[in-house]
């Protein structure tokens, strides 16, 4: 059987391309399009990086720092997959998502960039109270957001959407769950902190909730799916619902677990099995998240547990991912049972790495 030939990407320019998810990015460019020039424009550019890559470093709210990278690199995609992590202040989150964002939509349609991918988050439609089961992209963005950092993921969405056909550069945005995995900085780092704690016997809620949870190499993948699928568009091609540009896409793995099932997965892939479960209700653990953000905010101490965590950790949230799968053709490369081993292996690695430097 002959298989599909791949669009050919010819220059990628990956914003953010030195951080968690963007090195991934750059790191699937290179394996699977060996044709592709890739550049990467990031603030720091001294970690994550690759042979045969242009690096540029540089400020994304600076209109004239980025017009200066895109002269330089010529892209004719723009991967934008700069998040800023949790627990930043409202101020940062709206200078990046969304200052930043407007700021590379302009450049990128005044140089004639051909495509853009938007990296945002599938918490968009989260009100941070109302289960999500099984949602799709017809959910609309709540009145009110869940936190500062996907309200301002939503205004950034909203503003790549409606660059669409503008001068020419097609756009699309991608909603993603729960990322995980080699070098992930928040979710699998959060579990091994509580593995140390001892407190891997608690567990918040009866565990009845589904979540949805993402492989970095599967959402960057999707990344690279989307830059293919708007270069394949021709230039002329009438707007329709098969068609993928001026669309969001919910992307995850696929695979809704419990979501405790997942934490005792990446704790047991660690060598660690609880010897008992204590269930707190969830009625108690948000108290008890109020209570430490409370002492956190008297002390100046970041509370170790929150009422984001505890909804996070408690709450239906699993989306549906048919129109990723039917129009940009996306099927996870890793499945989630092998995404948490193969996470899990890269930190125990990193770890003998950084004992081995201590000890010298």
């Amino acid at each position: 059987m002959s298989v599909p030939k791949k669009q050919p990407l010819h220059n990628v320019l990956v914003v953010g391309g030195c951080g968690f998810l963007g090195h991934h990015v750059v790191k699937l460019l290179l394996e699977q399009h060996p044709e592709c020039n890739v550049s990467v424009l990031d603030l720091r550019t001294d970690v994550n990086n690759f042979p045969k890559v242009a690096y540029y470093s540089a400020d994304i709210t600076s209109r004239t720092q980025v017009d200066e990278v895109l002269s330089k690199s010529k892209p004719e995609v723009v991967i934008d997959t700069v998040s800023p992590i949790f627990g930043l202040g409202k101020d940062i989150y709206f200078k990046v998502n969304v200052d930043g964002t407007r700021t590379l939509l302009e450049a990128s349609t005044d140089k004639g960039v051909r495509a853009f991918v938007y990296t945002s988050s599938a918490s968009v439609v989260f009100d941070g109270v109302s289960d999500m089961r099984n949602v799709n992209e017809s959910a609309p963005i709540p009145k009110v957001p869940m936190d500062a950092y996907n309200e301002t993921k939503a205004i950034g969405e909203k503003m790549v959407i409606d660059a669409n056909r503008k001068r020419g550069m097609l756009t699309i945005s991608l909603r993603l769950s729960g990322l995980f995995g080699p070098g992930d900085r928040q979710a699998l780092p959060g579990m091994f902190i509580a593995l140390e704690r001892g407190q891997t016997k608690f567990q918040l809620g009866d565990n009845s909730n589904m979540a949805d949870f993402t492989y970095i190499v599967n959402a960057a993948y999707a990344h690279v799916l989307a830059a293919e699928k708007l270069l394949a568009m021709p230039v002329d091609q009438e707007k329709t619902t098969n068609t993928v540009d001026g669309e969001a896409f919910f992307i995850t793995n696929g695979e809704p677990v419990p979501f405790w099932d997942f934490v005792r997965a990446v704790w047991a892939a660690k060598g660690h099995v609880a010897p008992y479960t204590i269930v707190i209700p969830k009625s108690i653990s948000s108290f008890a998240g109020a209570a430490s953000e409370l002492v956190g905010w008297l002390t100046g101490k970041e509370p170790n547990l929150t009422r984001q965590k505890v909804k996070l950790s408690t709450c239906q949230r699993y989306f549906d991912i048919r129109k990723a799968t039917t129009l940009l053709g996306y099927k996870p490369l890793v499945s989630l049972s092998q995404g948490v081993l193969d996470g899990v292996a890269w930190f125990v690695e990193e770890e003998k790495k950084q004992a081995e430097k201590k000890g010298q």
